[in-house]
């Protein structure tokens, strides 16, 4: 490098340091406060006529919002990721048509065709069985899969059951049934269940199926369906536990309950093959006829996506249960990963609601503390060296010290764009782009962004411009200072840790430690800024460091 160009570098370093405000706790922004996003609601009322929205107006909002309860199929969270056989469909489908997929979780299953034709969403996944009594206030898509009705009942004493029957399932506390001494009493054949009560989740299809059986039998089916969040998943572990008898459920979960706890059997059948479908509003034409042509085209393309997620979710037994039996199993045990504590304790530094700070992390190393990327950043939250040195990290593996160093940093970056970008949400967005690209790359997209007529304070209008600055076009355009950039990995980044929050903040509690953290060998408040001289005297800033462009957080940009 030339002198000139060390000393313009210099300037643009001067200019940048000067321009920091002093630090000070920052107050955590609204938008990023803790919301619960599970809805509650129970025995919400059906809206008539239902919502006029369809795939042209989902289209224009650019968001699939899907209605769906936790279970172990549909949509839960295992370590870090959001998952589910219908959820990765979904997530699919909304793909191919454009649009970013928004997952609400409802914890009364017999709310959630009220919900979605009041317009809370516009599809319903819950493992849908159509009946004629649904179908009146919903239109049923093509079926994603058929499965039968099977009895689960106890094969053998609950202590033969194994661990999981100890964990809740549905989100919030469990509603146990008192305890019962049953004797086991196995039924082989349909006609058996005359004069035994079998316990079904309220409002099950399976209801008139057992209706239908007992006048086949000529006797008695008692039926007995359990109230509030109850669902059959839970039934199962109920029964293994001793506590209900019987319960009938779609064959190919009742195979995995059996997997996962040893004293069930599954079997007799008790019913007729059916489907199982997706539901949305009744005047929801066009989306339905995008969601069947979908469904058809998907499922008879060789190895196709409905049978690998097919295997994945209902066949793959062993990983089932090693899903379950997980403590990361973030639904049923509010954990995401060893590091939680660590997290919630320096998001505080930040004024981050932790689970954003964790599902950085995620994107980062997959919350694996020894990860390193083929550019060099090592850790928790993929610190590359330069950056580690300038805030205080000895030891990158350490995951107390990387995310403390990666805090840090984060604060640093906040403070820097706090008066540039007044507005809280959008600020985030260029926060989280600068840890990944460095702050010069999407200075350069802002100034592209204002040359070309956009808004350099809306990320929408900038994340264009930094996707342009991977061309050769835009990379060398006069205003461009810091050189070429693949932009669509920061935009991505973005995007990616955004819609995780969104997933986390379902599951998961927001508090906030307020337990002391070490810095520099002193103890310190959570939340207590750090200190300026700490900031400015690395002499490591320069083309590389975190407030320009240049090697950041584990991806590197060409200059």
């Amino acid at each position: 490098m030339s002198i000139s160009s060390k000393l313009s570098a210099l300037l643009v370093l001067t200019l940048l340091l000067s321009s920091v405000p002093a630090c000070k706790r920052l107050r955590s922004p609204q938008s990023l406060e803790a919301v619960d996003q599970i809805d509650r609601r129970e025995n919400v009322p059906m809206t008539q006529p239902a919502v006029a929205r369809d795939l042209a107006q989902i289209r224009e909002r650019g968001t699939l919002v899907v209605l769906a309860p936790y279970n172990s199929t549909t949509y839960f969270i295992y370590r870090g990721e959001p998952l589910g056989y219908e959820y990765e469909l979904l997530q699919a489908f909304a793909r191919d048509m454009g649009v970013a997929l928004k997952m609400i979780v409802v914890t009364d299953r017999k709310s959630l065709l009220p919900l979605l034709n009041s317009g809370e969403g516009d599809l319903v996944a819950s493992r849908l069985v159509p009946t004629a009594e649904n179908e009146a206030h919903a239109a049923f898509t093509r079926a994603l899969y058929r499965t039968e009705p099977a009895l689960v009942q106890q094969e053998s004493s609950p202590d033969a059951a194994g661990s999981g029957t100890e964990k809740a399932l549905e989100p919030g506390p469990a509603n146990p049934l008192p305890e019962v001494d049953i004797q086991a009493r196995l039924i082989s054949q349909p006609a058996q269940l005359r004069g035994e009560t079998v316990h079904l989740p309220e409002r099950s299809a399976y209801r008139r199926t057992l209706v239908e059986l007992a006048d086949e039998v000529s006797g008695d089916i008692h039926v007995i369906e359990t109230s509030g969040e109850m669902q059959d998943e839970a039934l199962a572990q109920k029964v293994a536990r001793g506590e209900v008898e019987f319960t009938v459920m779609q064959s190919n979960l009742a195979e995995l309950k059996e997997a996962e706890f040893k004293n069930l059997r599954v079997r007799p059948v008790v019913g007729r093959t059916h489907s199982v479908a997706w539901a949305v509003r009744r005047n929801s034409p066009e989306l339905l006829g995008a969601l069947n042509e979908w469904i058809e085209d998907k499922q008879h393309k060789n190895n196709s996506l409905f049978d690998r997620l097919y295997k994945k979710y209902f066949v793959d037994r062993r990983s089932h249960v090693e899903r379950v039996a997980s403590e990361y199993l973030t639904s049923s045990t509010g954990r995401l990963c060893p590091y939680d504590e660590i997290l919630k304790r320096h998001a505080a530094t930040v004024g981050w609601d932790w689970r954003l700070l964790a599902a950085q992390t995620y994107q980062e190393s997959r919350f694996k503390p020894d990860a390193r990327s083929w550019a060099g950043a090592t850790g928790l939250l993929q610190l590359m060296p330069p950056t580690a040195r300038e805030f205080g990290v000895r030891n990158p593996l350490d995951p107390e010290d990387n995310v403390q160093g990666a805090c840090k940093f984060l604060k640093w970056l906040t403070d820097y764009w706090t008066e540039r970008i007044p507005d809280d949400g959008e600020r985030l967005k260029f926060i989280l782009a600068s840890y990944n690209t460095g702050a010069g790359h999407v200075e350069d997209a802002q100034r592209l962004t204002e040359k070309y007529g956009g808004d350099p304070k809306k990320w929408d209008d900038v994340s264009y411009w930094l996707l342009q600055k991977s061309t050769q076009q835009y990379s060398t355009d006069p205003v461009v200072k810091f050189g070429f950039c693949r932009g669509l990995e920061p935009v991505n980044y973005v995007s990616h840790i955004l819609e995780r929050f969104e997933h986390y903040k379902q599951y998961l509690v927001a508090r906030r430690a307020r337990t002391k953290l070490r810095r520099g060998g002193q103890g310190t408040q959570a939340g207590d800024p750090a200190e300026p001289e700490q900031r400015r005297s690395t002499p490591q800033l320069g083309l590389g460091s975190p407030a320009l462009g240049g090697s950041v957080a584990g991806i590197t940009c060409e200059l």
